[in-house]
């Protein structure tokens, strides 16, 4: 069985053997229990990334089985390619790294596009909510069954990479907004409004929708899909086999083991954790032993700084920490031995290790800059066309010297463009302009007019010409 780390400090000694002790006294076993929505972790961070769980032919097989109508919709795809809705999920989840389940449940939550029969244009326009607010309208860029499921995916992951940059985030309590669904949700849970998120896909959840009763909904639906009901504990549980030293969270099917003290207090409490059989606990096998959340900053007893990044620690100074946005309070205190199960990454350089776009105050350059690279956005409509809504920072001159030059950012294949002298348009598809024959020809393919952006002639001439787009 493997034990919790206990040499962290001496009051965490207590608390933690005085927590084992109180279980002892008052077992509590567990039995087969209908799932609990818990405001604060609606599912695993593993949920959101475990972007394999459908292949192509699963995805198209649900949509027809659920009866809607996209088992048999098709659209125009980012890359100007038309496309079936399942082939669009798949290609999304599969370019983000996002669980195509999570992409399904969405659907049905904005839409109910997965099982509604009659959706109208909007719900087919508006697929995902992206974009959509509670006080204002929609952004017309983004309409279109495609861009919508595009860009769901990208957010999610972006609320991963860059969780500093959103008001909700681990640990930090914020209110939510509140409207009827809301406080019905609040009298049936017992809920507040305040939420205190236990996992980073949880406080992307509320940065998409920062409504209880939505991420409510979310929770339900994958239930009803993709939970697992027959399993003998609960998703979520926190458990200890009677008699035994050492606590499991029950996730996806498998019990996680916590070989850290640190690590176990930063997000639960003992009082959390229920004494069950060993002979149910042995039923589930060992998965990955849990870890702090990306991004966590820890200082080790020998004084060493850490960023810590999937399966890596990397070394990182105060001064790049700081840039970056993070507070010295930030930090988690560690013993070596809470980070014996991480492999030592290559030290963090640079402030902006998940990328930023940044601006020279001078001369208004805009760069994407990752890691130690600076990648030139040499015209606005290209900057608007992919990053619309990422912040820019301004900075020095010296500053950006100090990054290595990388290669010019391009349009994203997909884009619809034209110059600023001629009505002809091209779409962009694997670093060429293909022209499009016709106004027929561009509403038989399902393009829409306002999707197109206009171009200096040098920026279109960039790139090369490729076939013709025609009906024959």
């Amino acid at each position: 069985m493997l034990l919790l780390s206990m040499n962290l400090f001496l009051v965490k000694k207590i608390i933690f053997c005085l927590g084992l002790l109180i279980l002892m006294a008052m077992p509590v076993f567990v039995q087969a229990q209908e799932p609990i929505f818990d405001p604060e972790y609606i599912i695993s961070d593993h949920f959101l990334t475990d972007w394999q769980t459908m292949s192509l032919e699963e995805i198209q097989d649900f949509l027809i089985q659920t009866g809607g109508t996209l088992g048999d919709y098709s659209a125009i795809d980012i890359d100007g390619q038309k496309k079936m809705a399942a082939e669009i999920i798949f290609r999304s989840s599969q370019e983000y790294k996002i669980n195509p389940q999570i992409l399904i449940t969405l659907l049905q939550r904005e839409k109910g596009l997965i099982t509604k029969k009659n959706p109208t244009i909007d719900d087919y326009n508006w697929a995902t909510g992206f974009s959509c607010y509670d006080y204002r309208s929609p952004v017309g860029r983004f309409r279109g069954f495609a861009y919508q499921v595009d860009r769901a995916a990208w957010r999610l992951r972006y609320y991963l990479e860059h969780p500093w940059q959103f008001q909700f985030r681990v640990g930090t309590k914020t209110p939510t907004l509140v409207n009827q669904n809301d406080r019905w949700v609040k009298n049936k849970y017992q809920a507040n409004y305040v939420v205190t998120p236990k996992n980073q896909v949880t406080a992307g959840f509320y940065n998409y929708a920062p409504h209880l009763y939505d991420n409510w909904l979310f929770w339900k639906i994958w239930q009803n899909w993709f939970g697992q009901p027959g399993q003998t504990l609960a998703e979520g549980s926190l458990v200890r086999a009677k008699n035994e030293p050492g606590v499991w969270l029950i996730q996806d099917d498998k019990k996680r083991p916590f070989y850290s003290s640190t690590l176990f207090l930063l997000s639960y409490n003992f009082n959390e954790v229920k004494e069950v059989d060993p002979q149910i606990l042995e039923e589930y096998p060992v998965g990955k032993p849990m870890r702090f959340p990306n991004f966590t900053l820890v200082k080790s007893s020998l004084g060493d700084i850490f960023m810590l990044v999937e399966d890596e620690k990397r070394s990182i100074t105060e001064n790049i920490f700081k840039r970056i946005g993070f507070h010295p309070e930030e930090i988690i205190i560690v013993e070596e031995n809470d980070l014996d199960y991480y492999q030592l990454g290559t030290p963090i350089l640079s402030p902006y290790p998940s990328g930023a776009l940044l601006q020279n105050n001078e001369t208004k350059a805009v760069y994407y800059v990752k890691e130690n690279i600076k990648y030139p956005i040499i015209d606005k409509s290209i900057l608007m066309a992919n990053y619309p809504y990422s912040y820019i920072i301004r900075v020095n001159p010296e500053e950006l010297d100090s990054f290595d030059l990388g290669a010019q950012i391009r349009f994203r294949s997909g884009t619809l463009v034209k110059s600023l002298d001629s009505p002809a348009v091209y779409v962009i598809s694997q670093e060429k302009r293909l022209p499009i024959v016709s106004e027929e020809v561009f509403e038989v393919m399902g393009y829409q007019w306002d999707k197109i952006i206009e171009v200096k002639q040098s920026i279109l001439e960039t790139y090369p010409l490729g076939e013709i787009i025609n009906l024959e």
